[in-house]
């Protein structure tokens, strides 16, 4: 009883958090980032992401050679 409303408080934070930043205007931008033939490695996307955009990198899978990166877009 106590998990699911847990799961619906932390939902109702985190779409307020949602709503706080599109009225704030700040907009996010998405970019791809492929490693070739190579696993994407977490701390190697985290870093690429955030010199290249000052964005936060994740790795779409273990075996997979694809980086997600979000950052802030410029207006």
């Amino acid at each position: 009883m106590t998990r699911p409303i847990i799961c619906v408080i932390l939902m109702v934070v985190f779409v307020l958090g949602m709503v706080t930043k599109e009225t704030q205007g700040e907009k996010m931008c998405h970019v791809n980032i492929s490693y070739g033939d190579e696993d994407c490695e977490s701390m190697v996307c985290y870093a690429d992401c955030s010199s290249k955009w000052k964005g936060i990198g994740v790795c779409v899978s273990s075996k997979s050679p694809n980086c997600i990166c979000t950052y802030s877009c410029q207006n």
